[in-house]
């Protein structure tokens, strides 16, 4: 017992150290020195924008008309087979915007920016159409972004697909389209 004693006095220098060790790691763990992520559910503060975390956007979406929607589970995205993107609904939401049919390919659509506004969410849509003379070319524009799960109403945006019809479902071949003469 007293050679215990004996280092604790022995040693101050040593005591010191390691005290401000320990107070260094507490500082850092309690400072947050890791990365900073968005909390899933967190309600953003008014006027906040909430991080795109993924986009992807294209020309064909086969959509026929019109469409803003917000998806929020895998069985809302199934009724949408637009393109794969990558989404943890757990702690992630879609937001999709459909052109549907437009006479151009070089039409676009994107999603640059999401924010909280008055108790609901807002989403910027840009739409980019052709130069005059394009060459014609039927399209389907969307774009498709994955944000931070939030369980705010988005303004504008329906939260089932409207019942529609698919360009992309194939037609049935005429009766004597491959039979014999």
């Amino acid at each position: 017992m007293s050679r215990m004693n004996d280092d604790r006095t022995a040693h101050p220098a040593r005591r010191r150290v390691a005290t401000l060790l320990g107070l260094i790691a507490v500082t850092l763990l309690i400072s947050g020195c890791h990365q900073t992520r968005y909390v899933a559910n967190a309600m953003p503060a008014d006027g906040e924008e909430l991080p795109i975390l993924y986009r992807v956007q294209g020309v064909h979406s086969h959509e026929t008309r019109a469409m803003r929607i917000v998806v929020r589970d895998a069985a809302t995205l199934a009724q949408i087979p637009i393109a794969d993107v990558p989404v943890d609904f757990s702690t992630q939401m879609l937001l999709i915007v459909t052109l549907g049919r437009v006479t151009s390919d070089l039409y676009t659509v994107d999603i640059p920016r999401v924010w909280r506004e008055k108790g609901r969410l807002r989403v910027e849509t840009l739409l980019r159409a052709p130069p005059p003379g394009a060459p014609v070319s039927m399209a389907s524009p969307y774009c498709i972004v994955v944000v931070p799960q939030c369980d705010l109403n988005v303004a504008d945006f329906m939260t089932r697909p409207p019942i529609r019809d698919r360009s992309w479902q194939q037609s049935e071949p005429p009766k004597d389209w491959g039979g014999k003469r």
